[in-house]
């Protein structure tokens, strides 16, 4: 009887002390959640989503499933996307176009990029 109550006292202890560990991937996981906001500077027009942006400096706001360019506090221009893992850490902050429109994002420090559109688009190789 002993034995079965000191192994059992031994489970609730090892329990009790995972507790705090689960918790903490808990916080994480919701804190990768959270909006990623920085400058962008835009040297030449560009299509993001439906919204041609003229050049200037912008703050962009980049959320798990949508991208802002804002004004201050006026909406510029908004898209639907997804992140995506890249290999490596970039550099700086940009975008990749094609034929004037926004493809993709890449902030400084991240080794993801954001990917403008729903995801339902089929890429072509």
């Amino acid at each position: 009887m002993r034995k079965v109550a000191f192994r059992l006292g031994l489970a609730v202890a090892a329990l009790a002390l995972t507790l705090p560990v689960m918790a903490k991937a808990d916080k994480t996981a919701t804190s990768a959640a959270k909006p990623k906001s920085t400058t962008l500077t835009i040297d030449s027009p560009v299509k993001f989503g439906d919204t041609t942006v003229k050049p200037g400096t912008y703050k962009l706001v980049i959320e798990s499933d949508k991208a802002t360019i804002e004004n201050g506090k006026n909406v510029v221009a908004s898209a639907p996307g997804h992140w995506e893992d890249r290999k490596q850490k970039v550099e700086s902050t940009g975008f990749e176009t094609t034929n004037g429109a926004v493809d993709s994002i890449f902030v400084h420090g991240e080794t993801s990029a954001f990917v403008l559109g729903d995801g339902s688009q089929v890429s072509k190789k």
